[in-house]
């Protein structure tokens, strides 16, 4: 997908977002796919991590902003939200509803996340920092998207029993290029459209101070193969164009709902954590 104009595209959403936000109707979808193939078909992709939370009422136009770069950069850019820290803890109704995962708390832990909301993109430090507030969301995906050459691709298949809710999953990973160092590869679930209150202090992005049927997207929902998810390559270098495969079972909790959710894998450098590459898929066609 080619974009053009991001400067003028990307002012418009920053300078915008706090101050004139459209509301979106549900229900949502995720794109997926794409992303594998040949080398000279293999598009770079970005993870956006929204850390969040059903008290933080800044977060609502976070999330329309992260939206509006996806209406942007389509599937060349994948969501996902991270519901943890003190603003995610459940308490009395109508702030019941409790998204934290052990994996969300895990990074939220590891990357030091005080207040929310703030944002991962592709884990990438800058100036030594991981964290990126929302205003600067939009400058660090286009960065990527614009200069970085892939080096990997990702080949992601779900095939899902609506009876047994059993899916499976296979992960297909090519590097095009060598390499020495440890490499792992992480894969999650993740659902959209959930329904809950949401404290809000914009009203362009909908009622304050609580949005009561806010549709909670793209949200962290469990590991699939651990916190850290597994090692590619080992004690073993990285070889060029060799597919590294594997393959993962799991049912589906019977709370999630299986059309709106999908799963998102993602390679990543184990020195630094940052992201190579990363793919989402729906379980549902």
């Amino acid at each position: 997908m080619k974009i053009k104009h991001f400067s003028l595209i990307l002012f418009v959403l920053i300078a915008g977002i706090f101050a004139s936000c459209d509301k979106i109707d549900p229900p949502y979808t995720t794109q997926g796919g794409g992303g594998g193939g040949e080398p000279e078909e293999v598009i770079q992709k970005v993870l956006l991590e929204d850390y969040t939370g059903h008290k933080c009422v800044n977060c609502p136009a976070a999330a329309k902003l992260a939206g509006d770069l996806k209406e942007v950069y389509g599937d060349q850019l994948i969501i996902m939200a991270v519901h943890a820290g003190y603003f995610a803890e459940p308490e009395n109704p109508p702030f019941d509803l409790d998204l934290r995962t052990a994996i969300g708390d895990q990074w939220d832990t590891y990357y030091n996340v005080i207040g929310n909301p703030q944002g991962l993109v592709n884990r990438k430090l800058y100036n030594g920092a991981a964290l990126v507030l929302p205003a600067g969301w939009g400058e660090k995906v286009q960065e990527i998207v614009t200069n970085v050459t892939p080096q990997a691709s990702i080949s992601l298949e779900t095939s899902f029993d609506a009876e047994t809710r059993k899916l499976d999953v296979a992960v297909n990973s090519k590097f095009l290029s060598g390499f020495s160092e440890p490499y792992y590869l992480q894969v999650v679930l993740v659902e959209d459209s959930i329904q809950g209150a949401q404290s809000n202090n914009n009203p362009a992005v909908g009622d304050t101070p609580i949005i009561e049927d806010y549709y909670h997207r793209h949200v962290l929902r469990q590991d699939i193969n651990g916190i850290y998810g597994d090692a590619v390559n080992g004690t073993e270098a990285i070889v060029a164009n060799e597919v590294y495969n594997h393959n993962y079972s799991l049912t589906l909790n019977a709370a999630y709902k299986a059309q709106h959710c999908s799963v998102i894998a993602f390679l990543y450098r184990i020195s630094d954590n940052e992201i190579l590459q990363v793919e989402e898929k729906h379980i549902v066609d």
